[in-house]
Formats: C-alpha cells, sequence, structure tokens
C-alpha cells in the first residue's frame, strides 16, 4: 500500500500525528481518517497563523516582524495540536477516554479563544474603529467638562471685578457732577463760586479719583491674574485632548472595543473556532477504536515487555 499514498496524504499523516510505518499496514479507511484529522489541525495552523499576523501587526506595525512571528506561533499551533491528537489512546471505553481527553480539550478551548480574537478584531475592525473614535470623543468632551467649572468660576470672578470697578465709575460720575453743580450754584448751597462747600466736594472728588486709580491697578492686576490662569486651563484642555487624539489603541484596547460592539458576534465566531480547533478531538472521540489504534497498542505492548525482558 506504500505506493499508493501520495506525497500530500503523506503530509497529511504527519500532520495528524500517525506513525507512517503503521498507518501504511492499515487499510485506506483509516488512511483517510487520519489523513482528514491531519488536514484539520492544518486548517488551525492556518487560521493560528492568519490570527497571530493580524495581532503583531497590531502590536509591531510592521511586516518585517509580523510576518515570521506569525509563522513561528503557527508552527507552535501545529505543534501542540499534532502532539494532542497523537497522545489520544483510544480505548474500549469512551466514557474513560473522555475523562483522559478533558485536558486536552480545555488545552483547545483556549488554543480557540487566543487565535479567534485577532480575526474577529479584523472582522468587525470599521465598527471597532466607530467605536473607538466616539469613546476619544466622549473623552475629549469630558476633559473639556471637568475643567468647565474652574473656568467659569474664574470668569464670574472678572465680571464681579469689572462689575464693582462701574459702581465705582459711577460713584466718580456722581462726585463729579455734585462738585460742579455746588460750584456754578445750581445745587447744594445754592451759592456760585469756589466756597467752602465747593472745596470741599472738589477734595472728595480728588480723593476718589486717586482711589479709583489704585482701584482700577488692582482690578487689571487681578483680572491678568485670572485670564493668566484661564489660559493655563485651556493650555492643559487641549494638551489632553491632544494626547487622547494622538493615542493609538492596541491589540487590548481593541479586544475590549469589541466585547462592547457585538458580543453576540464575537461568542458566536468564538465558538465556530472552538469547533474548528476541537475537531480532530472530537473526530478521534466520537470513532471506534481501528486498526491504527490496534497496532500502536501492540507496538506499545511489545517494548513495555522488551524493556522488562
Amino acid at each position: 500500500m506504500k505506493g499508493n499514498i501520495s506525497l500530500i496524504t503523506r503530509f497529511f499523516l504527519f500532520a495528524s500525528g500517525s506513525t507512517f510505518e503503521l498507518i501504511n499496514k492499515c487499510p485506506r479507511f483509516e488512511v483517510n481518517k487520519y489523513a482528514s484529522i491531519g488536514l484539520t489541525v492544518l486548517f488551525t495552523t492556518f487560521l493560528s497563523v492568519l490570527s497571530s499576523y493580524f495581532a503583531f501587526s497590531l502590536i509591531f506595525d510592521s511586516n518585517f516582524l509580523a510576518i515570521p512571528l506569525s509563522l513561528l506561533w503557527g508552527c507552535i499551533i501545529f505543534n501542540l495540536d499534532r502532539y494532542i491528537v497523537s497522545s489520544m489512546r483510544m480505548n474500549e471505553s469512551k466514557w474513560r477516554e473522555f475523562l483522559k481527553s478533558t485536558p486536552r480539550l480545555l488545552i483547545a478551548f483556549l488554543i480557540a479563544i487566543v487565535i479567534s480574537k485577532p480575526l474577529e478584531i479584523k472582522m468587525f475592525d470599521s465598527e471597532i474603529e466607530t467605536y473607538l473614535n466616539k469613546e476619544k470623543i466622549e473623552l475629549s468632551y469630558n476633559v473639556g467638562k471637568k475643567y468647565s467649572s474652574d473656568l467659569r468660576l474664574l470668569d464670574s470672578k472678572k465680571l464681579l471685578l469689572e462689575s464693582d470697578f462701574q459702581k465705582q465709575l459711577s460713584l466718580r460720575d456722581k462726585y463729579y457732577e455734585e462738585y460742579k453743580c455746588e460750584c456754578t450754584g445750581t445745587c447744594g448751597t445754592k451759592v456760585k463760586g469756589y466756597g467752602e462747600e465747593c472745596k470741599s466736594r472738589e477734595k472728595r472728588y480728588k480723593l476718589f479719583l486717586s482711589e479709583l486709580e489704585t482701584n482700577k491697578l488692582k482690578k487689571d492686576s487681578i483680572i491678568k491674574l485670572h485670564s493668566v490662569e484661564e489660559r493655563k486651563i485651556k493650555e492643559l484642555v487641549e494638551k489632553e485632548i491632544l494626547i487622547i487624539n494622538s493615542n493609538s489603541y492596541g491589540l487590548f484596547d481593541k479586544i475590549r472595543a469589541l466585547n462592547s460592539v457585538d458580543k453576540f458576534a464575537s461568542i458566536f465566531i468564538l465558538l465556530i473556532f472552538i469547533m474548528v480547533e476541537t475537531a480532530p478531538l472530537l473526530t478521534k472521540l466520537l470513532s471506534q477504536k481501528g486498526p491504527y489504534d490496534n497496532l500502536v497498542l501492540e507496538n506499545e505492548l511489545r517494548f513495555e515487555m522488551d524493556y522488562l525482558k
């Protein structure tokens, strides 16, 4: 039968973890079964290479590193799947075999989760980008909102200072009118001329002018300080928003976004990968004990007997 097995079938048998010297003694249906298992292992390897390429592209942003690392990861998954399948031994009791294969199934589940996420991210790339852009806008809005109360407080302080100063200007005008009308004799004592009351009101007016000048300098100085503080806060807001907008999202950010975009679709895709990853194991578990398994058991027993002798 050796001549009847093609080179590509031999490769599939190698991927299934079967020993060619033993499988070559088996009927054709047994060869086909293990070739199918090997083909499933290769499908899983291909998906793992593709998935890891997307993942490493997000991490390194360079094909120079992403391609060899993804090929290395594919080799690791291939070797691990091949070992998991080849290490299973078919017994008469399906339940006992299932219990023994539980750790292998758990490993297969973990592999499926690892290789599915990058492909899910690629499939939902536009939705994830939209979600992350909305998140950036929301974060930028929250930054402005965080400092808005401080800016309003500074603005209200400046308006209050200006309002108080306007009141002082109105009082200055009042003192000036009282001073002038007293000197012209149109109000107050009704005595025209530079009398005592006129001098008193002039003195009050000029004294208030001096105070007003001092208050204006003080007001301008405080407003200037508030404006400087206000400018610093605005610069801080712009800086934080710039940092938010310039941040590039990595693999784990996109995984987080994926869970928020469409959790049910993500679970559905994960189940498909779990099905693909566990297919070789399930094929062996569901199939009856075949000629190859008998040959493996026979050779193991012969080796043990020879060793004991």
